[in-house]
């Protein structure tokens, strides 16, 4: 197999050494900066859930509600200064996060507050899979930000077939935990069920989205080395 064109990149023939240790050091500094940023939202995504916990036991449902959903939309707002991607997304986030906490307060009931979330988890689930049968799975969009391949073409069959198994995979565990989620809701308490999801439900997903990053470059890495070879012989 030879490589798609549009996806090698010239390089340059030789690089003096101090270029080169520039390089290496411009690198390092982004990724010292990018694991920074991580750590930074890691700590800032669990302020609402903090607020929600201490305002539901000392002050009770409707407060916690509207601590979090307030909690939430300036985290948002701070995420959107900071560069981390949410662009055109802020008007439908801090929406979604109004609607959510106008639902809650006005009926004040628990199952109302997050079941908007629950059902937008479903569609999201659903429409991601859906994805999966198209010519463009969302991986194939979304595993470029994590492990960049050169060489490889985004509409080759392998990169298409795993990036489609990656999609549909994620998409079916989303709609396992989002339907455990809901059937906790509706035995627990909202701080029991608050707490659990950042304790199980959240976790859960992360190690299956490690666990699918680390099957894409099983089976993906070895072909780009092959390409990456074949680039060198021609």
């Amino acid at each position: 197999m030879t490589a798609h064109p549009s996806y090698l990149e010239a390089r340059p023939a030789r690089l003096s050494e101090p270029v080169r240790d520039a390089q290496r050091h411009g690198e390092q500094q982004l990724r010292q900066m990018a694991a920074s940023a991580r750590r930074w939202s890691g700590v800032v995504s669990l302020v609402p859930t903090a607020a929600f916990l201490t305002l539901d036991a000392h002050a009770g449902l409707v407060p916690a509600m509207v601590a979090a959903s307030t909690a939430s939309s300036i985290v948002v707002v701070l995420r959107r200064r900071r560069g981390d991607g949410i662009g055109v997304l802020l008007p439908a986030t801090l929406a979604y996060t109004v609607a959510k906490a106008v639902a809650g307060v006005v009926t004040g009931s628990q199952l109302v507050y997050f079941s908007v979330g629950l059902v937008l988890n479903v569609l999201v689930a659903l429409t991601i899979g859906a994805t999966a049968f198209t010519a463009r799975p969302a991986a194939a969009v979304l595993l470029p930000t994590v492990v960049r391949y050169r060489h490889m073409a985004s509409d080759d069959p392998l990169y298409r077939r795993v990036t489609a198994q990656i999609t549909l995979v994620w998409s079916l565990a989303e709609l396992a935990v989002t339907g455990w989620e809901a059937h906790h809701l509706t035995v627990a308490t909202a701080s029991e069920f608050v707490l659990t999801r950042s304790v199980v439900a959240w976790p859960t997903m992360a190690v299956v989205i490690f666990l699918l990053i680390a099957y894409a470059r099983f089976r993906l890495d070895p072909y780009e080395h092959h390409l990456a070879r074949q680039q060198v012989r021609r």
